[in-house]
């Protein structure tokens, strides 16, 4: 149901051009005097402030004052022999990418293994060959919608998560190749981006997450192989450049600040607290440290939950959130009251959102955005930040099962044995997220995650998609999935298409869209549709859900759109009802996107038998005139998908109309009954 075919929109720019975008902005923020001027105001500082960096860059940001020095916490790393065994296993994993490191084989972004060759190109797109020139960043053309060209790729592999990698493994299994191959990248990309000119200067938040990683990685190694001097020289200097580009470049406004803000202030951080000797860096530490005690609560609802209308993000702004907290702790500063509080509502809401499998529900834009990764693995979970949470605020153990590596990886092995000993944590309680947009139905055998928010962003929309009483199901594995996203400007088409209505698990009327998109705003959609709860009911036999919204108001005839989950308790039967309210003649499209495993086969009109994860469950709509079974896309991380079965039902008629579906309570397979084949499986 997704589409993936190229456009060439002519115009190698997103977007309508700065001037429409200040409009579109303005007409969001609305009737607010005092908000209105500071956007106007902030705008016109920042247009100043670019100009007069242009001409007082290499003085200002290029040629930072000697004297400084890299002062690293120690991050103790036993000998991989000396590990627990559930160490030494994960400790051969990093053994086995830092080997396809030094051959230069990187997975990255969904790519695969590929081969950089002898001498990595830092500043090239290697998946469609393109390659940014070495202008001054304020003059490059980041963005190019004519082709499959995508910044996204050399800033992942700039910043530096491999080098973590190679670190690691060097330390761990005492292999100097491993940490002379660190030192030879460093010396390549210092020699290839000169600072201020390239792609990888262009995105503030982009300069702050390398530095990031660049100091855990230096860090890392510190106490077994400490940097040549040299280069530790030349490091340092790019260090207080890369802290300078980035406080000259912050990125937000006074409207909106996002995840990118977070990163550059994570980075002023990190920085601040590591470049002794710099006659700058307490003001950037005090700054970012101010910064994400404000931040933490604007960006982060009160429930817990990200305000970018967006799991994925929400889980990245968690990582950043832990590691800054991390660095205080290391530098002797306590952050507020108000942080500890609200990451740690996070880490609660995170736990019950996954699934029991661990799987993050997809809800929204996810890039696999990581700040401090072990591996080149990015599976749809955060089950690794439920970990590194515990580590860091001491609330007892998130998980029954032994803890996450990065654990280790990221704070020492002693970090990793504290945390195991932790006794479990209760279970948080909470199951309704109403600032955040989501409800969490569940039983023994059923959880289900409902969408009823709005675009997030303050009303920008950057990172939501139509998935308004959208929903994903598991019993036992995952079974009802968000289709995810795939991919961002290197294919705009699939872009829009990952985020349209019939992506998700609900209800398209006529062929519209909950909220209008602009194919060309790649990263804004504009909020028509008001959700609404009616009813959130939770009883000893049953829990019920009422939800709603108006974004077919604007059809003719005029359409709301209710639905109703009900979940019973003892047996886990999931009902889920559609109403279309209104008067006139109307048709509509109720969506069901299988995880890919999961091979359906049909046994009547209207019902189907789901199997997956050795589990099989009958389906059974009603009120339908027919239900196609079609090829769909599925992506669970970002530059990668895959095909997966996709149910579309059909309903027409005089308004209101009513259909719906149940998922009856499911059962093993019977001894000697195999599952489905895609043989048998009907389209």
């Amino acid at each position: 149901m997704i589409a993936s075919a190229r456009v060439s929109p002519g115009r190698s720019r997103q977007g309508t051009g700065w001037a429409a975008r200040a409009l579109a902005t303005v007409a969001r923020i609305g009737p607010r005097p005092l908000l209105l001027a500071r956007y106007v105001g902030h705008h016109a500082v920042t247009r100043w402030r670019r100009r007069t960096l242009r001409n007082t860059y290499g003085e200002l940001v290029g040629n930072p004052p000697e004297g400084a020095h890299l002062h690293l916490p120690a991050i103790d790393l036993s000998a991989a022999s000396a590990l627990p065994q559930t160490l030494q296993s994960a400790a051969q994993t990093v053994r086995d990418e830092a080997e396809l490191i030094l051959d230069h084989r990187l997975d990255l972004l969904g790519s695969g293994l590929v081969h950089l060759g002898a001498e990595i190109d830092w500043s090239r797109d290697f998946k469609s060959g393109y390659r940014w020139p070495l202008t001054f960043y304020q003059d490059l053309e980041v963005t190019r919608l004519t082709d499959a060209s995508d910044a996204k790729v050399p800033w992942e592999l700039s910043r530096s998560h491999h080098l973590l990698t190679l670190a690691r493994a060097a330390v761990l299994f005492e292999d100097a190749r491993y940490a002379e191959e660190l030192e030879r990248q460093l010396e390549s990309w210092l020699a290839a981006n000169p600072t201020g000119y390239g792609i990888n200067w262009a995105s503030p938040m982009e300069v702050a997450l390398r530095a990031v990683n660049w100091a855990w990685a230096i860090a890392t190694v510190e106490v077994w192989r400490p940097l040549d001097l040299p280069l530790r020289r030349r490091v340092t200097r790019s260090l207080q450049a890369h802290a300078r580009h980035i406080a000259a470049n912050l990125e937000g406004t006074p409207y909106l600040r996002s995840n990118h803000y977070l990163s550059d202030v994570l980075g002023l951080l990190v920085l601040g607290s590591l470049l002794k000797g710099d006659p700058e860096r307490e003001k950037w530490f005090r700054l970012a440290q101010r910064a994400l005690d404000t931040e933490i609560c604007a960006q982060v609802h009160a429930d817990g939950i990200g305000f970018e209308a967006s799991l994925p993000y929400h889980a990245f702004a968690l990582e950043i959130f832990l590691v800054a907290k991390i660095v205080c702790d290391k530098a002797g500063v306590e952050l507020s009251p108000k942080y500890t509080e609200r990451l740690r509502r996070m880490l609660e809401a995170s736990r019950v959102l996954r699934h029991p499998t661990g799987r993050l529900p997809q809800f929204g834009d996810g890039d696999s955005g990581r700040v401090l990764p072990g591996s080149f693995e990015r599976t749809p979970t955060l089950d690794h930040l439920l970990w590194l949470g515990a580590a860091v605020l001491g609330d007892g153990r998130p998980l029954p099962d032994e803890p996450h590596s990065e654990v280790a990886w990221t704070l020492g092995v002693d970090a990793w044995l504290r945390v195991a000993d932790l006794p479990q944590a209760a279970t948080p309680s909470a199951a309704a997220y109403p600032s955040g947009g989501f409800y969490v139905l569940r039983s023994n055998n059923t959880h289900a995650v409902v969408r009823c928010g709005g675009v997030g962003q303050n009303g920008n929309g950057g990172h939501a998609h139509n998935d308004l009483l959208s929903f994903e199901l598991s019993c036992g594995a995952p079974v009802v999935v968000d289709a995810g996203t795939y991919a961002y400007t290197s294919d705009p088409v699939a872009r829009n298409a990952f985020r349209a209505t019939a992506a998700h698990n609900t209800v398209a009327v006529a062929g519209a869209e909950i909220n209008p998109i602009a194919a060309r705003e790649l990263f804004r959609l504009r909020q028509v549709a008001r959700p609404r709860v009616e009813v959130w009911e939770e009883r000893t036999g049953h829990i019920r859900l009422v939800v709603s919204h108006d974004g077919y108001r604007r059809l003719e005839p005029s359409v709301v759109h209710r639905r109703t989950f009900v979940l019973e308790r003892a047996s886990g039967v999931l009902t889920i009802g559609d109403e279309l309210l209104g008067r006139g003649d109307q048709w509509a499209e109720t969506f069901l996107h299988l995880a890919p495993p999961t091979m359906v086969r049909r046994t009547a009109e209207a019902e189907f038998e789901l199997a997956t994860g050795g589990t099989v469950a009958l389906l059974e709509y009603w009120g339908v005139s027919e239900v196609e079974l079609v090829d769909g896309w599925v992506s669970d991380r970002f530059g990668v998908r895959e095909e997966a079965p996709v149910l579309v039902a059909c309903a027409s008629g005089a308004l209101p109309l009513r259909f719906g579906y149940q998922f009856v309570p499911w059962r093993s397979l019977r001894p000697g009954e195999d599952q489905p084949t895609a043989a048998e499986t009907s389209r």
